[in-house]
């Protein structure tokens, strides 16, 4: 009895069968990957918030600077937010030599967002006005001002702490670099309107909605990484990013944290506190506690 084989037709139905299938299943399988990764990225977040509140604790309610420059044996040496929190999570890279040896670097474990596209330290930062970055020395020009306290915080479980930001080209690629220890809490960076709360939504086009800090948008590509002028301050690297499947992963006062969807994060809910913004270009030197 002759062998009856498969058509070419029967073939070429199957074939587009199985290409159908995958055009199907690869979008949902990419989908379930970024969910995992986002998960992580949150659990991230969570221990970086515990890790500030027990902080909070031990320096009578005050929070830390984002960064804070301090001149030991004639160097000026630069401490940073996750290094000042560092020891309640003890989790990371540490550096195994040179000044700063010993001290965490805000790289590796909980400190790197699984999306983030390189191994540069700073995936996460605080807001830049609640945790405000002294000069050397203090003074009352620039970006300074006093460090915030908790009970400035009028709306604590809407008011954001943390959140995941952009690359920086400075630095890249090896051996990675650092972007900003913080985001930008500036209005300009959030709205183009001035005092008009439907004008104050992050649409996801970023910086944050196109402003006349910059023309950089950040969101054209997945995540750039050369967009022209990114190391500046005010580009992508001070702005929140929205990796996971059109999410970003933020952090609140009060310790919970939650994914935000690109046009759901508002600067007159979400960044804007009246009593800390009050005291911002203040100069108290002294509220500077010790790490």
């Amino acid at each position: 009895m002759k062998k009856q084989g498969f058509t070419l037709i029967e073939l070429l139905v199957v074939i587009a069968i199985i290409a159908i299938l995958a055009a199907i299943l690869f979008p949902v399988f990419a989908q379930a990957r970024e969910k995992a990764r986002a998960i992580t990225c949150l659990s991230n977040e969570k221990q970086m918030g515990l890790g500030i509140i027990q902080y909070v604790q031990d320096f009578d309610e005050r929070y830390c600077p984002s960064n804070y420059e301090v001149t030991i044996g004639g160097n000026v040496e630069e401490w940073r937010w996750y290094e000042m929190i560092g020891p309640y999570i003890k989790n990371g890279n540490i550096l195994s030599s040179g000044k700063n040896a010993g001290r965490y670097d805000g790289s590796g474990g909980i400190w790197h967002c699984p999306s983030f596209p390189s191994a540069q330290s700073a995936n996460y930062g605080v807001d830049e006005h609640c945790f405000p970055p002294p000069g050397v020395p203090y003074t009352a020009g620039g970006l300074d001002g006093p460090t915030t306290t908790l009970a400035e915080y009028n709306t604590p479980a809407d008011t954001i702490m943390v959140l995941e930001k952009g690359q920086d080209d400075a630095g890249l690629p090896a051996p990675g670099g650092s972007s900003w220890p913080f985001f930008g809490g500036h209005e300009a960076f959030w709205t183009d309107t001035v005092g008009n709360p439907p004008g104050s939504v992050n649409d996801g086009t970023d910086s944050s909605v196109v402003s006349s800090w910059s023309s950089t948008n950040c969101d054209a590509a997945l995540d750039p990484t050369k967009n022209v002028g990114d190391n500046d301050y005010g580009q992508c690297g001070m702005h929140p990013r929205y990796r996971h499947n059109n999410t970003c992963n933020v952090v609140f006062f009060d310790g919970h944290v939650k994914a935000m969807k690109a046009g759901k994060i508002s600067w007159f809910k979400n960044i804007y506190d009246p009593t800390v913004w009050q005291g911002w270009g203040a100069t108290h030197a002294g509220e500077y506690p010790p790490f």
